[in-house]
């Protein structure tokens, strides 16, 4: 039996990833982020999930907006498809010009919606996220908590349409949000924030974990 790939050195470059579910803030977190690192003078790369290429954008659709019934599984490996293109084109390349790759949701978002949310078993769920990354793994995960109150409020607030994944039931999103509590709480390359203390409080946070961790 073949051994697993090791992960790679994201050397040059650093590799940050905001995750949390729906309603949390990661996006706003994500780019804000972006912008203040560039005015410190990193070169920096934004990036979001699923999305990022011409071929990943249009399995965003498929994913985010299509009415038919997508299987568990197919809908796995879509996540993948479009991660594994991100990577190959983007996320890669940019690490090794030494830039500070920022991607909104990434591995742990494939383990919280089609694991825990879908009930696919999280070994096999695991094993294909580590055959679509090719050994590239964030050095940093940043997860934004929220309560399930906190976050129908916000959802409301922003006025979009949902999408395919935002329609989904309580206690889907429920084991969701619970995953990535119980994930982060256990991986010393995770951290969590309480996204409810406020956008600005969780923005200092954050990059005081990220100069910190930086100046390593």
């Amino acid at each position: 039996m073949a051994k697993p790939a090791k992960p790679q050195s994201n050397r040059p470059g650093y590799f940050i990833v905001i995750e949390g579910s729906d309603g949390s803030g990661k996006s706003t977190l994500a780019r804000r982020l972006a912008i203040a690192l560039k005015k410190k003078g990193h070169k920096v790369c934004p990036v979001r999930e699923p999305g990022g290429t011409r071929l990943s954008e249009r399995v965003r659709h498929v994913l985010l907006h299509v009415r038919e019934t997508i299987s568990p599984r197919a809908e796995l490996f879509l996540y993948l498809a479009s991660r594994a293109q991100l990577i190959d084109d983007v996320i890669r390349p940019a690490l090794k010009r030494g830039e500070i790759v920022i991607a909104d949701r990434f591995s742990l978002s494939t383990f919280a919606y089609q694991a825990a949310g879908r009930g696919l078993p999280l070994f096999q769920v695991a094993g294909s996220d580590q055959f679509a990354r090719d050994g590239v793994a964030p050095d940093l995960t940043i997860v934004l908590a929220v309560s399930e109150k906190d976050a129908e409020k916000r959802m409301k607030a922003m006025g979009n349409v949902p999408d395919r994944i935002e329609r989904e039931s309580k206690p889907f999103h429920r084991r969701v949000r619970r995953f990535y509590e119980w994930w982060a709480s256990r991986k010393t390359a995770h951290v969590i924030f309480d996204s409810t203390a406020g956008q600005d409080e969780v923005f200092e946070e954050a990059m005081w974990e990220i100069s910190k961790r930086l100046s390593r």
